[in-house]
């Protein structure tokens, strides 16, 4: 059983993060370029105007599914292999724990951000684009609302990274 919760953790990380990668680094930039100036028609018209929007909103069930199985495969990892329980946790229990508490405090903050990404700006950002091609005015706070969502996800993957290379040192050692 701790084999299978090891390989789920592992698989969602990859998934998840590797989705977020190929998101932020090859499917961003290529649709940027097929994307239309405001009140233009569309460059290529084979695309739907809300193409990233469309791809974004099926990555998003993806996306938190691994996040659940990544918490759920975690909370049972700490007690089975290590040991580590609530009241552990909480404790001055040497490096490990202390790197697990940053690695959760960073889990947080990217869960958090993921939240406000996915089910508040990131949705208001694509109904304001829709309404937009629909013949609506766009609002003068639209290209801000979509830098925070765009720098939202790069701070994101950025602290993902990072949640990565802190999981190796707990588990190999610190480099030296």
């Amino acid at each position: 059983m701790y084999q299978a919760a090891v390989f789920v953790h592992l698989a969602s990380a990859i998934i998840w993060i590797g989705g977020s990668l190929f998101l932020a680094m090859v499917l961003i930039p290529v649709l940027r370029r097929f994307a239309p100036a405001p009140g233009q028609p569309p460059a290529n018209p084979a695309l739907p105007p809300d193409m990233l929007g469309i791809i974004a909103r099926r990555f998003r069930w993806i996306s938190w599914t691994c996040i659940i199985l990544l918490v759920a495969t975690g909370l049972y990892i700490l007690p089975t292999r290590y040991g580590i329980g609530f009241s552990e946790f909480f404790s001055l229990g040497g490096h490990f724990v202390a790197t697990l508490q940053v690695k959760v405090v960073l889990v947080a903050v990217v869960i958090w951000l993921s939240v406000i990404h996915d089910f508040v700006i990131g949705p208001l950002v694509s109904r304001l684009i829709d309404e937009m091609h629909a013949g609506g005015t766009t609002p003068g706070y639209l290209p801000l609302l979509r830098k925070c969502v765009v720098w939202i996800a790069r701070v994101n993957v950025i602290l993902m990274v990072l949640i990565v290379v802190i999981a190796v040192t707990m588990t190999r050692g610190t480099p030296v």
